[in-house]
């Protein structure tokens, strides 16, 4: 399972997805210079008691999806085409979960009127995607391995 370069590239993927729940997406500034906080679900209460500013429910869906996808293809050793097709349908989202995460962020500073200064954790997906990527490739050199080994028997 984890001795497979796959595995670790998967792992990989579910870590930096993972780590996008915990630190700002972005920080926003407007120009009375009130800072918000963008967080993967959105823009909180400033005050305790406060409805939140922006709720970002789409986002905070998707990377659920993308870190749950990623930790339960990593158990799919043994059905290599399932973890195929669960790799690429995660790289589409990765894809998706970039542009909304930039929309979300340019929406909400045009809606407050500020600036957005984006985080490196808005890297992760990216990084996630070409990991991914790599997963997918090795995935496909276990399956060349093992079909072309099923027409020598």
């Amino acid at each position: 399972m984890i001795q497979r370069i796959q595995s670790l590239y998967l792992l990989g993927s579910f870590i930096l997805i993972g780590i996008m729940f915990f630190f700002p997406l972005a920080e926003l500034i407007d120009t009375a210079g009130q800072t918000y906080e963008f967080l993967y679900r959105g823009i909180p209460a400033i005050a305790e008691g406060a409805p939140a500013i922006f709720i970002a429910y789409p986002v905070a869906i998707l990377l659920s999806v993308i870190a749950l996808v990623s930790l339960i293809t990593i158990f799919l050793f043994k059905k290599r085409m399932i973890q195929i097709r669960l790799t690429i349908f995660n790289m589409v989202c990765m894809l998706g979960a970039m542009g909304l995460i930039y929309y979300s962020i340019n929406s909400q500073a045009g809606e407050l009127n500020a600036i957005a200064n984006y985080s490196i954790i808005n890297a992760f997906p990216l990084v996630a995607l070409i990991l991914s990527y790599l997963a997918l490739r090795g995935i496909g050199k276990d399956e060349a391995m093992i079909r072309s080994m099923d027409r020598i028997r």
